[in-house]
Order: C-alpha cells, then structure tokens, then sequence
C-alpha cells in the first residue's frame, strides 16, 4: 500500500472514504525514535500517542487527509528543560502544520502563477480548497530560488503608483529572469545592489541619469549600455516638440502634389458651428489661454525652470513645455470630421435655403418627412450660420450685430495639418514607404527649409540606429562613424532642439556608442516590466511590495 501512497517517513494503514467524498488515509511514523528539538539527544522511550490529520495532495480527484498517529516521547536528558517532545516528521510536514510539505508547495505555486483570489477558485475545483488569505500566506513562505552570479543586467523602473511612486526592476539579460525589484529608484539603492554583486560586467538601462549615476558608483568597472528603444523614443520626442513651436507656421504652407482632393459638392468641410449662444458661453476662453501662453513665455525668458513654472502656475509641465517652445500661440487644431446623420441630407438642406426658406422648424419637418431620424435643433445649428436675417426667436440683445452670413467655402481654406505626435512619426519614417496621403503631408512639412532640415536629421539617426543590434546591418565600426558624422552634422544645423539632443548624447557618449557597437539592449527589462503589470493587475493593485516581489522572483 505505501507504494501505491507514498508517506515519506510514515507507514500506511488502510485508506477509506467518508460520506462527504473525501479520502482518508491512516498511517504511524516507521522510525524507532525521535530527537529532542531542544538538545537534540535521541530518544525511544514513548510517553503517549495522539492524532494529526493534515491535508494532503488529492487523489483520484478527491481531497485527501492524513490520519496519522504521532509518539510523544520522554526526553532524557536531566539538563533539558523539555520532559517531552513530539515525533518530527519533516520529509513529510512541518510542526503544528496543517497541511503536507507537497500540499504547501502545489497551493504556493498556483497562488505564484494566478494570485490569491483566483489561485483559491482554481485550488477549490483541484480538491485542494484553500481560502485566498492561505494562498498568499504560503506565497510569501516559498523558498526564493537560488541566482547564479550575473554578468549583463538591466535595469528600468517600473510604476508601483504611476505618477507617484516607482521601483526598479533588475534582470538578468543571459538567463532572462527577474533577478530583483528593489523600492525605489534612486541612485544609492541601485548602487548598493550592485555593489553585493561584483562580477557583473555590462548593465543596459535607459536615458535615465539617476540610473546612469548609480552605476557609475555600484560598479564603476561595468560598460554601461543605452536602450536603442529609448534612443529612437527621445528622437522622435525631440522632433515632437520641435514641431510643437513650428506647427502654427507649419499649417500656413500650401498643400504639396499628391494631397487629397477637395470634399464633394452637398459635403462638410468642418463641424457644424455653435450657435451664438454656445459661442458667447465659452467666450474668454481663447483670450486666457494667450495670457497664460504670454506670462509662461516670460518666464521662460528669465531663466525659469519648466517644472517651476508649471507649479507657480499650476499648469502641466507638457502645457509648459509646449508654450516655451512655441513660436507662437499654439491654436488647437481642427479634429476630425466625425460622420453625422444630418450629412445624407445636406444637399436637401442646401436647396431649400437656396429657394428662401430659413424656417429651421419647417426645414426639420421636412426632413423628417423623408426619414431624418434626429432632432430639431441639429437643423438649428446647421441653418444658424447661414441665415441672412435673424430669427423671430432670436433675442433683442443680439438682433443689432451684422448677419453671420455663409459660412466660407471649403476649397479655399487650407487642409487640416496632422498633431505633432502624428507629424514626428511620419517624418523619421521612409517617405518612399508611406501611403500616397502621409507622403503628401511630409512633403508639404518639407517645404519649409528648417522642417525639411530637422526631418533629415531625425530620419538619419532613426535608420543609424534601426541598423545597430542582434540583427545588425551594419557594422560596429560603420555605426560608431555614423554616429560621429551625425553629431558633427547636428552640432551645425542651426537648430537648437537638434543642437541640444547632440549635447545630451555626448554627455551619454560611452552608453550610446556601446549601444550601436554591442547586441546588449533593454528589450527583455522592457518584457519583464510588462509581466510585473500582469501580476499587479491580478492583485487589483493592491499587492504590497514584499508578495509583489516574492511572485516577480518565483515567477521567474
């Protein structure tokens, strides 16, 4: 029988089952005697028996338990203060245990891979019912494995709070696996982990000059890498805000050859305008926004910092930065035309105030008429800007100003010009891979000479680096005098955004010439950082650090 189930240390006796379906299993331990826990002296003299009944991993789909009978026994020596001990078992359970060593471990790594709540409704349909409580107790008793010394590691933050507190994880880059999660990110706690860590020899990290620190100080003899991701991100973030500044001179340029062709005769070329009610509601906002826009300009002139801008004021410090670097007032841009149900019906519209009627009520019945399915005041809205005389409804305060009149024709405003975010991203790719559309916008950037300029640039450092890595194209002494020919060429350009991001690099320079000459990269820290959200996400995010690193370690 104790081949069919084994119990280490233990005999079996029978095994039965109960009403309720689960199955018991009775056993004695095989061993003459027992050592003193206290002094450790072996003893055989038997004081008395009792019972356990510990859980046990279940069998043919039921759940099980342990009736095991326990000796206590006399412990002998005069100059212990224990008279008597219990039978140890520890090839089986743990003392005063209440469950099995093998229970504990099967529980513990399903809590591991699928967290408390979920881990007890798995454990439960298994014949292995824990409560959720139980299983992240025994998450936090499995035994971290053990590491073998690193040689390359990364290193990135990862958001226990986003916006407000972050921690670091660090991987290692050979073996692909979580070797720690440290609380914060600050220089000296990097520093005093890899301090205990003598032998490693690379460590990729990002931009991040707190990181770039920390290592100087932890391993100083380390070849520090940056991320090629983060390289291409910070590019195109430089050109991002560059073209921030630029766009309200951007948007004057002319359409290039190949932008899309005027809207059909009966279409919209922009939303349906606000009524003058709606406009005289949102007055003044316009006008507070080029005062905020003037007084950030100012004290950007005098040398104050964007962050201590941004908390004066109380303005974001991305609103800051836009405003610094803007040339002039940055005027939203048009968004989208969204489709609406009046659109089928616009060539209708167009007739009729073409024949006189202004009557927006009996423009709607007419339409509805005919299956309009909206409201009223959508026709309202349509017929508020085109009427040639005010309404009978309209008030005696706003009868005295002039008509609105048409609205002004579509074909003689100039095209809606993409987001700057959008715009950036289109200009570090390949003109001669993008559709007929995008490349008739960049091509319209690029008739301004600086636009043009910076666009080069930024495509030029995009393909250097896109180059680079384990799948390189280029060779390590090919990218490095890349690299160099780039910096002397952005040093030159004129153009400050530009000017400034060479200046950053050099500072960087031994990380960002390790980064194009070696297959070193951040890429798995950047994956792992994505597995630490999975297992935040299934604690609902409230996991504290202890159990969120114990899972991050085991997990791994």
């Amino acid at each position: 029988m104790n081949k069919l189930c084994p119990m280490p240390g233990c005999s079996v006796e029978r095994i039965t089952r109960d009403g309720s379906g689960f199955l018991h299993i009775a056993a004695h331990g095989t061993r003459p005697g027992s050592r003193c826990p206290d002094c450790g002296r072996a003893s055989r003299a038997v004081h008395s028996r009792y019972r356990r009944r510990p859980a046990d991993l279940p069998s043919l789909g039921r759940a099980l338990r342990v009736d095991l009978r326990v000796r206590r026994f006399y412990c002998r020596n005069a100059a212990c203060t224990r008279r008597t001990f219990a039978e140890r078992l520890p090839e089986l359970l743990g003392p005063h245990a209440r469950r099995t060593r093998r229970l504990v471990e099967a529980q513990g790594r399903v809590g591991v891979a699928l967290g408390g709540e979920a881990g007890a409704r798995l454990l439960q349909r298994l014949s292995m019912p824990a409560s959720a409580d139980t299983v992240l107790r025994l998450v936090r008793g499995l035994l971290l494995p053990e590491q073998e010394p690193p040689r390359v590691v990364g290193v990135d933050d990862w958001a226990v709070r986003k916006g407000r507190t972050y921690g670091t994880i660090l991987v290692d880059l050979e073996r692909r696996r979580v070797l720690d999660l440290l609380p914060d990110r600050t220089a000296t706690v990097l520093a005093d982990w890899l301090r205990c860590r003598p032998g490693i020899e690379v460590v990729a990290r990002d931009r991040s000059t707190e990181y770039a620190r920390g290592i100087l100080l932890g391993a100083p003899e380390a070849a520090q890498v940056a991320d090629r991701w983060h390289l291409l991100a910070n590019v195109r973030q430089v050109l991002e805000r560059w073209l921030a500044g630029a766009h309200v001179r951007l948007r004057r340029l002319p359409p290039g050859p190949g932008a899309p062709a005027d809207a059909r005769p009966g279409s919209r070329t922009e939303p349906f305008p606000r009524t003058r009610a709606e406009r005289a509601a949102r007055g003044g906002r316009r006008e507070r926004r080029v005062v905020l826009y003037e007084e950030v300009r100012r004290r950007h002139a005098s040398g104050e910092k964007l962050l201590a801008i941004g908390r004066a004021m109380g303005l974001a410090v991305g609103t800051v930065r836009k405003y610094a670097h803007a040339e002039s007032f940055p005027v939203p841009e048009t968004r989208p035309l969204r489709p609406s149900i009046l659109d089928p019906y616009l060539a209708r519209l167009e007739a009729r105030l073409a024949e006189g009627c202004e009557n927006g009520l009996a423009l709607w019945r007419e339409l509805r008429a005919v299956g309009f399915p909206g409201a009223a005041k959508q026709v309202h809205r349509w017929l508020a800007e085109r009427r040639t005389a005010p309404a009978r409804t309209t008030p005696h305060e706003w009868r005295g100003g002039p008509p609105a009149g048409p609205m002004p024709a579509g074909p003689g405003r100039l095209p809606a010009l993409p987001s700057p975010a959008r715009l950036a991203w289109l200009l570090v790719q390949s003109p001669a891979g993008l559709p007929a559309p995008d490349a008739a916008v960049v091509a319209r950037v690029e008739q301004d000479r600086e636009a043009a300029s910076v666009a080069m640039l930024a495509r030029r450092f995009t393909v250097l680096v896109r180059g680079c890595g384990a799948g390189r194209k280029a060779t390590p002494d090919a990218a490095l005098a890349g690299l160099e020919a780039w910096l002397a060429d952005a040093r030159t350009s004129g153009v400050r955004a530009i000017e400034t991001f060479a200046v950053g690099l050099e500072q960087d320079g031994a990380a960002v010439r390790s980064a194009l000459s070696t297959p070193w990269s951040n890429g798995q820290t950047e994956g792992q950082v994505t597995r630490l959200k999975l297992l935040k996400r299934q604690m609902y995010g409230r996991a504290g650090f202890d159990l969120l690193r114990h899972r991050a370690l085991l997990a791994a």
